[in-house]
């Protein structure tokens, strides 16, 4: 039995920063990052990963926008000086109005969002062309500048040697499974690990276990892939609308997503391609017939009813938290929340109540229910 003080298992965004937040806080800590396969193996290891805070057809700023991206960028620039390859494009995302109802919701926000100055703008038609002359022809749109690309599996390869050199043990076990009649102890074939505190920071994984029953998780998976342009596409800003393209090279361009509510396994398959190749002539047409498909990924990301991620404390099993549901917006949220866990983790403060367990009502009813029996 190999003792820690806290375990984290899934080695994806959820689970690597929630380690980093952890042992900044206290360095004294033991943490081990259990991984069942390999880093980012769900939806954390996309190729592309677009930090987009205006989401939905009205371009509403997401939660706590600000802060979320002041810590992204903090940690980017720390793994930026560890990586020997770019971790990001910071040439901003453009969310086009393809037409004019969509470019009054977009003006709208503009004017009735409190966006911290410099971040976003308006483009007439002319000047989106005069940005991304092969783009299909809009209403305008809003420029997001703060926006940005960042290469996810090569942020995550940074993030471990981060965390490796901050004292975090790393494992990778393959299958496993958990007890807590003394602390919590994760097993796999070969060895056990105790420790006083579990996170599941496992993505889609966590809607398959019942300790989170209760919990209203949803699993969609979303396909992407990646092309290879003759001209150089690495100047180009992201682009949102039909689904969004990232540039991830000087001659690729990532183009996602699907969003498969129903689906029977994990994997790309034709359909996804198809779909994924339309997006690229619809967003692109000027440069589609150029490209070339060369790279296919797919993974499940997991969402709650109001889009935001839940993490905490099992109402009844002590020591054991849950951090999931990030959706769309793992690289924005991740650090954040992490940050708030780790100081719940280690310092019992209270979690933000917009993403505690308890804001769904069902686990409410739980929670009083556990308060009265003792």
């Amino acid at each position: 039995m190999k003792n820690f003080d806290v375990i984290i298992a899934g080695g994806g965004l959820a689970g690597l920063a929630t380690a980093a937040q952890l042992v900044e806080k206290n360095k004294n800590l033991k943490v081990l990052v259990y991984e069942a396969k390999q880093i980012g193996e769900g939806a954390s290891g996309v190729p592309a990963g677009m930090v987009n805070p205006a989401t939905g057809q009205r371009a509403r700023m997401v939660w706590n926008a600000e802060a979320c991206f002041r810590m992204l960028e903090k940690r980017l620039e720390q793994l930026s000086a560890l990586s020997n390859t770019i971790l990001k494009y910071q040439n901003g995302v453009l969310r086009p109005a393809i037409d004019e109802n969509l470019a009054e919701n977009f003006r709208l926000s503009l004017k009735n969002t409190n966006w911290p100055k410099g971040w976003v703008e308006w483009l007439e038609p002319k000047q989106i062309q005069q940005l991304i002359p092969q783009l299909k022809e809009n209403s305008g749109g809003l420029f997001i500048k703060k926006g940005k690309v960042v290469r996810t599996p090569e942020y995550l390869n940074a993030y471990v040697r981060y965390l490796e050199d901050s004292g975090v043990t790393f494992v990778f076990g393959g299958p496993y499974a958990i007890d807590n009649r003394e602390g919590w102890t994760l097993k796999n074939r070969k060895n056990a690990f105790n420790a006083p505190f579990l996170v599941m920071a496992t993505g889609h994984k966590a809607k398959e276990n019942k300790l989170w029953s209760d919990l209203p998780l949803n699993a969609v998976k979303g396909q992407l892939a990646i092309y290879h342009c003759p001209e150089t596409v690495s100047h180009l800003p992201a682009v949102s609308a039909y689904g969004y393209l990232a540039p991830i090279d000087d001659h690729k361009i990532a183009v996602g997503s699907t969003y498969e509510h129903h689906f029977h396994d994990e994997n790309p398959d034709s359909q996804g391609a198809g779909l994924l190749d339309q997006k690229l002539q619809e967003m692109l047409p000027g440069l589609y017939p150029k490209c070339q498909r060369i790279g296919q990924w797919s993974g499940i990301r997991v969402t709650t009813p109001d889009r935001l991620p839940v993490a905490g404390e099992h109402f009844e099993r002590k020591g054991l938290y849950i951090f999931t549901g990030l959706g769309s917006k793992g690289l924005l949220y991740s650090e954040f929340i992490a940050s708030h866990l780790a100081m719940h983790i280690t310092e019992k403060k209270e979690l933000p109540y917009e993403i505690s367990l308890y804001r769904f009502s069902r686990m409410e009813e739980l929670r009083e229910k556990a308060r009265e029996e003792n």
